[in-house]
């Protein structure tokens, strides 16, 4: 028997393994006491000889205790009791009164609780993003120091039986074919209940239930247990159906969180669910606390059904998007795969250099001095370019490596017309100021060190406060800026090859000598499906056209730089040699077989376009065509009959003998800075004509 004094009852607990061999692993147990209540009152971990003490607390009156017998706390704070019941703990109930010894407790352990909890662990990692759009391209970025809440959803065998009778009444019409599938009414808003829509999943594995002939033979015929028991069997096909039809049935439990580090990623072993030892079914949950004390909820997204991650593997990636304007991000964390001491060139805006004809390993077959500089679709530069540049810490830290300096020329000149780019470029960091969330500016330059001038500082691995944050998905990821519409003297450069080249320095300001320190320079050639970014050395001779990309201690990179406009004229439709008047548009014709010509012009004075054209009668579209602008002169040729009667307007029949067109032509440039194409040296024009009988 336990022994009591008067403030304390210690109860021995004993677990026997039951089937356990010598040999066996076991897991790591503890017991734990809690009140009626479900107050914690103690807990101690088991000795290698499977007992324990628990010291509990005499009540001045008889008091119920329960004992749980159950996995280790992984964690300084022990679980709560309803989260140790989830992961198979046993429970045994004692009474104890004032000056009564409490009884010695041997719980037996079956064998496939004790290896359950020897095996249940499951490890849950993802990374949280935040997605933000510039002129039309994605960028993501790490939502640093937010809390994920993972919790587990009830298994499909579980909800199942918890839907009342006349939703699963409802689901044995539907897949019975005897009703329309539509979401039933609940207690809640009728708009709340129905803001999911069907999409397509739900569509597609609707189908496929109501072909399912056992599904089908059980929804028309079983009883009400066959039927269930089918839903549980083709779990795969119901969930779908779940999430649009019943979305409110679903439950689930928090089982773990875990805290995003700089990069966003998180991590965190959970026990799986008793009731669910094969694949968890989880659904996720970020926070983020704001000024200290405001915690903001950024990603809850609703009906849980439709944004469960059922039978999640564990160990795999999860990915969740939040939206939330609020949410602090971090800069970009760059997994470089390179070797030590490196400087990677990775991108000019938000294209990366491995879809750059010259720096790009997978073009280089492919490239020669006639495509050279273009993108791997063939598209120059233009406007503001914004090369992007990481750096290994070791330079800074071990080498002595503070600064950069990017310049230009044009092709052809020599080294002394290099021209540095001055504008100024920042990072910025979010710190706490009392109560206040402040972003400040870590501007990087231009600076001046010893005798050179037009310096940028590598950014330190961490902030002077806080830690870094992305104010501008453009400005806070730039190394620097070129404006090619100002570059000569204020005039734009309207074609050509230019040379960028990127230079370093120490902190006196002197030229690096990268082979005595062992620096290197690298492009990207690919990003893996874990989002790491694999390398190539700049110097290798597959760059640069054979000659690679680095020269001395500096590397050169070709662009070809296009700001020239796009042209477009429709000229006007003819037939049998008489254009449309100018005056009134009218285009008489005889019958319906005169044919009807159609010429427009679309160019660009170097073929950097595309174009679009699209003819439409009254509103419905008639013709269209597009393509590369090539030579720049194109024509359509239809007969009268074609223009009347090709698709017509619902309600209308019999064509037309008069009719009213538009000729639209849109003429695209394809140069980008990067970010986005420019379309502002876009072309356009229109023209309308009436096909009338003579």
């Amino acid at each position: 028997m336990a022994k009591s004094d008067n403030a304390f009852i210690t109860l021995r607990v004993a677990a026997e393994f039951l089937k356990a061999e010598s040999t066996d692993q076991r897991p790591a147990v503890a017991a734990y006491a809690y009140s009626d209540g479900g107050r914690l009152l103690s807990y101690a971990a088991l000795g290698e000889k499977g007992e324990t003490k628990l010291e509990l607390p005499v009540a001045r009156e008889a008091s119920a205790v329960r004992v749980v017998l159950g996995p280790a706390p992984e964690e300084k704070q022990p679980p709560a009791l309803e989260e140790l019941l989830r992961r198979g703990a046993i429970e045994r109930h004692i009474t104890l009164r004032p000056g009564d010894t409490a009884p010695d407790l041997r719980i037996p352990v079956f064998p496939d609780v004790w290896r359950y909890w020897l095996l249940g662990l499951c490890l849950v990692k993802g990374t949280v993003l935040k997605r933000v759009v510039r002129d039309g391209v994605s960028v993501d970025f790490p939502v640093c120091h937010a809390t994920v809440e993972i919790y587990e959803v009830d298994p499909l065998w579980i909800v199942l039986p918890k839907l009342p009778p006349y939703v699963i009444d409802h689901l044995r019409e539907i897949l019975a074919g005897r009703q329309p599938p539509r979401p039933l009414p609940g207690p809640g808003p009728v708009e709340e209940i129905n803001a999911h829509q069907v999409d397509e999943a739900s569509l597609q594995a609707l189908h496929a239930a109501a072909g399912n002939q056992k599904l089908r033979f059980a929804a028309m015929s079983g009883s009400a247990q066959m039927f269930q028991q089918s839903l549980v069997e083709h779990a795969q096909l119901i969930r779908p159906i779940l999430c649009w039809l019943y979305p409110r049935f679903v439950t689930m439990q928090l089982v773990g969180t875990a805290a995003t580090d700089e990069c966003g990623h998180f991590a965190r072993f959970i026990f799986k669910g008793f009731r669910n030892p094969d694949q968890p079914d989880l659904y996720f949950k970020v926070k983020q606390r704001l000024f200290g004390f405001f915690e903001v909820t950024l990603y809850a997204p609703t009906p849980v059904a439709c944004h469960t991650w059922w039978d999640y593997q564990c160990g795999t990636e999860v990915t969740l998007h939040v939206t939330n304007p609020l949410a602090m991000t971090c800069r970009p964390c760059a997994p470089v795969i390179a070797g030590n001491n490196w400087v990677l060139f990775t991108a000019i805006g938000n294209h990366s250099l491995d879809d750059i004809r010259g720096s790009a390993q997978t073009l280089a077959g492919s490239s020669n001095a006639g495509n050279l500089g273009l993108t791997g679709g063939g598209a120059p530069w233009g406007g503001v370019l914004m090369p992007r540049l990481d750096f290994d810490n070791a330079l800074r830290d071990s080498l002595g490596v503070k600064f950069y300096r990017l310049s230009w020329k044009r092709d052809g000149e020599p080294d002394s017309q290099y021209k540095p780019l001055n504008a100024a470029i920042s990072r910025h960091y979010a710190q706490m100021i009392g109560t206040d969330l402040v972003l400040t500016a870590y501007p990087l330059g231009p600076q001046v060190a010893g005798s050179e001038g037009n310096l940028f500082e590598i950014p330190p691995a961490v902030p002077p406060a806080g830690q870094w944050s992305v104010a501008d998905a453009v400005e806070d990821t730039a190394n620097g800026k070129f404006d090619t519409t100002t570059a000569l003297g204020g005039a734009p450069i309207l074609d050509g090859l230019v040379q960028l080249r990127l230079e370093l320095f120490d902190a006196a300001g002197l030229p690096v000598n990268i082979g005595a320190l062992g620096i290197d320079y690298y492009v990207p050639t690919y990003v893996d499906g874990s989002g790491n970014i694999h390398t190539i050395k700049a110097s290798d001779p597959q760059l640069g056209l054979g000659a690679g990309l680095v020269q001395g201690s500096t590397m050169v990179l070709t662009l070809h730089v296009n700001n020239e406009p796009c042209s477009a004229h429709i000229g006007a439709p003819m037939v049998g040699g008489t254009g449309a008047d100018d005056c009134c548009g009218v285009l008489g014709y005889h019958s319906d077989g005169d044919n009807v010509t159609m010429p427009w012009q679309a160019s660009h004075p170097h073929g950097f376009a595309t174009y679009g054209f699209l003819v439409r009668r009254g509103a419905r579209d008639v013709l269209s065509d597009s393509g590369a602008v090539g030579g720049g002169s194109f024509s359509e040729t239809r007969s009268v009959g074609y223009l009347m009667t090709t698709n017509p307007a619902p309600g209308c029949t019999g064509g037309c003998t008069v009719a009213g067109f538009t000729e639209n032509l849109s003429v695209y440039a394809m140069a980008t800075n990067g970010w986005g194409r420019l379309s502002n040296y876009d072309g356009w024009d229109a023209r309308a004509f009436v096909l009338s009988h003579l």
